[in-house]
């Protein structure tokens, strides 16, 4: 086998994408904010808290600027702290010792946004002490979703949807945070096979998570069903170019891309030009013609390194079985999600940036 054919099954490599930097409006001039962290930097030397602006709001006056302070933790404190994140308690010491190379201490005022809903997700957070409450605005009220405390991180999630942050998170009382870059985690991704195999199952269970706990098109699953239903997804990881389904065949399948594509082609009916699809990380893409007991018309072929989150034929028959629910998928698949053909769906499965 050439070099570069990858082995049947083998596991893609974790993309952690880098956004540009991104620069947030302040109200505070540019000389004037210069003129005071070189105050800061001379009070308490080049390593001490460099200050950065909470973004200002209207309801703010100009005596009521606050601002979190950065400052470099001492590495066996931060790698400490990493121990604590379950997604990160058993990865190696030195790869944890690398995460936290350009790794920042953040001091977050009581009442202030670490992050708020809509920015880049271009790193991600462990809070050190204290409590942050993640939070989204909706309708023109806050509403609390969790609260975080020692040990807990959030924002990794964010890294690898490659969204933007899907809520705010504000510090409950004086919080400190311990901040580790995006090109940091690449990094270690890159060297550590464990540690990327470790995220991409924890980016694999929170997807499903999100998606059955979210979609219109489990409402009426309770509980109990969609733990089982998530316990039923198998990985699969696709070479380029792999069949998943070909016209004629008469199955179910329910599956969520996690890293690659899928690529779907109708090569049309008499009179019909051919058409194509793009089925991207995030989104999820149904056949239910063994439901309709009618053949597909679609060909789906997995792109390059393409991994899956799939729910086969085989564990839907027992779950239609169990749960007469789910013999209503064909319908609300139909009522909230992208019809493709006659059995065909996607739409995205609700992945979030925070």
């Amino acid at each position: 086998m050439p070099d570069s054919v990858p082995p049947r099954n083998a596991r893609p490599r974790v993309a952690v994408p880098l956004a540009p930097p991104v620069l947030t409006p302040s109200l505070i001039p540019y000389d004037v904010l210069q003129a005071y962290q070189k105050e800061q930097a001379s009070q308490v030397g080049t390593t001490g808290p460099i200050a950065r602006p909470v973004e200002l709001r209207e309801e703010w006056t100009t005596n009521e600027v606050q601002f979190i302070a950065e400052s470099t933790p001492e590495t066996a404190v931060a790698v400490e702290m990493l121990t604590q994140v379950a997604e990160l308690s058993k990865v190696a010491p030195a790869t944890l010792e690398q995460l936290v190379t350009d790794a920042r201490q953040l001091e977050v005022p009581d009442g202030e946004a670490l992050f708020i809903e809509g920015e880049p997700a271009e790193s991600f957070y462990v809070v050190m002490e204290g409590t942050l409450e993640i939070l989204r605005r909706r309708d023109g009220r806050e509403v609390a979703l969790r609260h975080l405390a020692r040990g807990e991180a959030i924002g990794l999630f964010g890294l690898f949807s490659g969204a933007l942050r899907g809520a705010d998170a504000r510090a409950i009382g004086e919080v400190r945070v311990l901040e580790i870059p995006a090109s940091s985690l690449q990094r270690a991704v890159d060297q550590d096979g464990d540690l990327n195999e470790r995220l991409l199952r924890f980016y694999r269970e929170r997807t499903l998570e999100r998606f059955l706990g979210s979609s219109k098109v489990f409402a009426e699953i309770d509980s109990i069903a969609r733990a089982r239903l998530i316990g039923c997804f198998k990985e699969q990881y696709c070479q380029g170019g792999e069949v998943l389904n070909q016209p004629g065949e008469v199955t179910n399948l329910l599956a969520v891309v996690t890293h690659g594509t899928l690529m779907l082609e109708d090569r049309g009916r008499l009179g019909q030009a051919a058409r194509q699809f793009v089925v991207q990380p995030g989104q999820f893409l149904a056949i239910t013609s063994a439901l309709s007991g009618l053949p597909s018309r679609m060909k789906v072929t997995a792109g390059p390194q393409t991994s899956l989150a799939v729910l086969t034929q085989k564990e839907l028959v027992e779950l239609l079985r169990d749960y007469p629910a789910l013999r209503r998928l064909s319908t609300r698949l139909a009522q909230y999600a992208r019809a493709l053909d006659r059995d065909v769906f996607c739409g995205d499965s609700g992945t979030p940036g925070v």
